[in-house]
Order: structure tokens, then C-alpha cells, then sequence
């Protein structure tokens, strides 16, 4: 007599809401999990990331609360607005290289000008002790050390202040 075997999820309803649902490739979720959410349309479900930043990471482990995980987003997307990236906000070294001729400067909007201006100003808020921290672990993805989450967490706590987030 053969063995009948069982199946992954014994809730019959949770494995047809799975079925249904759109979870992407299975690449994307190599390096994150994922939760079913509703959309607008009736009995279709869609996956969302859970871990889709850094910041998301330590509040799920409990480093961050919430006020801190907005006012880091925050900081993000203001980073995203103005169109700044990596060559623009790091560290400059006094040698030339051939990638420095062909780079293109774009004139900035303004919108991009604003969003400028208040992440500098954030930046500035920050200071020397907490920016780096900051700047390496919200704007650039970059994990922190062990050793920088304290310092980390100062700077989120700085910037739900200075953003006006609690009461």
C-alpha cells in the first residue's frame, strides 16, 4: 500500500490564495521575505517585500521604532529627489581619473533644487558624528557595523526631531 504524502500547507485556503497570487520571479525574493497583501481588485492577493531597505531589516529586529524607519525614508527620498547619487555626496580625493572628462552635469529643477536644499539641511542637523553613519546606511544601502548602530540610531532620532514627527 502506498504511503500518501502530505501536503506543504494543510490549509486548503491558504494554498489556493497562493496560487492566485502574484509573487514575481523567484529571484526577487532571494534576499527577502515576502507578506500577501489585498489589492483593490476582489480576492487578488500580491506579494510585498518585508525587507526592502536596511532600515527595514533593524526594525524588524527591533533597532529601530517606527518614528526612526519614517524619518530615515524620508531622508531617502528627498536623497532621491534632488537626483543625488553616489559621486556627488562622497568623498572627493585630489586625483583625476578618465571617468571625471566624460561626466555630464545636469542643471537641477526645481524640485530637485528643494529636495536639495532640505536634505542638505538635514545633513547639516545631523553633523559630522552622526551624517556619515547616516548618509552610509540610509542613502546608500550600506549595512552598518555593529559598532555604528547606536550612532545610527542617535541620527534617526536627530532627524524625527529636526522632520517634526513627534509630539
Amino acid at each position: 500500500m502506498a504511503r500518501r504524502r502530505a501536503p506543504v500547507s494543510t490549509d486548503k485556503r491558504f494554498r489556493k490564495c497562493l496560487r492566485d497570487c502574484d509573487t514575481g520571479t523567484p529571484e526577487r525574493w532571494q534576499h527577502s521575505g515576502r507578506a500577501l497583501e489585498c489589492t483593490d481588485t476582489p480576492g487578488i492577493l500580491v506579494a510585498r517585500a518585508t525587507e526592502e531597505h536596511v532600515l527595514d531589516v533593524l526594525a524588524l529586529r527591533s533597532l529601530l521604532d517606527g518614528f526612526q524607519l519614517k524619518a530615515g525614508m524620508r531622508f531617502k527620498a528627498d536623497y532621491h529627489d534632488a537626483a543625488l547619487s553616489a559621486h556627488v555626496t562622497g568623498s572627493y580625493s585630489g586625483m583625476s581619473n578618465m571617468r571625471d572628462f566624460f561626466r555630464i552635469e545636469h542643471e537641477r529643477s526645481d524640485a530637485q533644487e528643494r529636495a536639495y536644499r532640505r536634505w542638505k539641511k538635514a545633513v547639516r542637523e545631523l553633523g559630522a558624528r552622526h551624517g556619515s553613519v547616516v548618509i552610509d546606511t540610509v542613502c546608500y544601502d550600506a549595512a552598518p557595523l555593529p559598532r555604528d548602530i547606536p550612532a545610527l540610531q542617535d541620527g534617526l532620532e536627530k532627524l524625527v526631531a529636526w522632520y517634526g514627527m513627534r509630539r
